[in-house]
């Protein structure tokens, strides 16, 4: 039997939109570069290398969901995401927490960009669903 808190986790991912999901990956990714950092703090090597490990495979997941043939924002963030994974390589190789903290803070700035692209984007389909109601058919 699942714990209440992995049925919400799984109903909040089942119903989530792509922009929504993305939000979520930032979210575990930060979620457990910040374990891995506490780890390190304690002097935990292990639990420091797993949870970056748990972050780079998110990342990689992340990087494999963008769809190059867009333009350069793609590109950009492919090479945001590629600087990401060599500091965290350098962060679980060196038990550098100061390493491990620049990537937190890209991903907090790329998470807080892509927030209010999926607030817009939601606005925007609020916004058509209510026009969509006022509209008369019967002429």
């Amino acid at each position: 039997m699942q714990s209440p808190y992995k049925n919400y986790i799984k109903q909040e991912v089942e119903g989530a939109t792509k922009g929504k999901l993305v939000l979520l990956l930032y979210d575990g990714a930060i979620k457990f570069m910040r374990v891995s950092k506490k780890a390190i703090e304690e002097n935990n090597i292990q639990e420091a290398h797993n949870n970056i490990m748990k972050a780079q495979n998110i990342i990689y997941e992340l990087m494999s969901t963008l769809n190059m043939d867009v333009g350069y924002i793609s590109r950009n963030l492919m090479r945001l995401y590629d600087f990401m994974i060599w500091q965290l390589i350098e962060a679980n190789k060196e038990k550098s927490k100061e390493k491990v903290d620049s990537v937190i803070n890209l991903m907090s700035s790329l998470r807080e960009a892509w927030k209010e692209v999926v607030q817009k984007e939601e606005g925007s389909s609020k916004q058509e669903q209510e026009e969509g109601k006022s509209i008369n058919f019967a002429g």
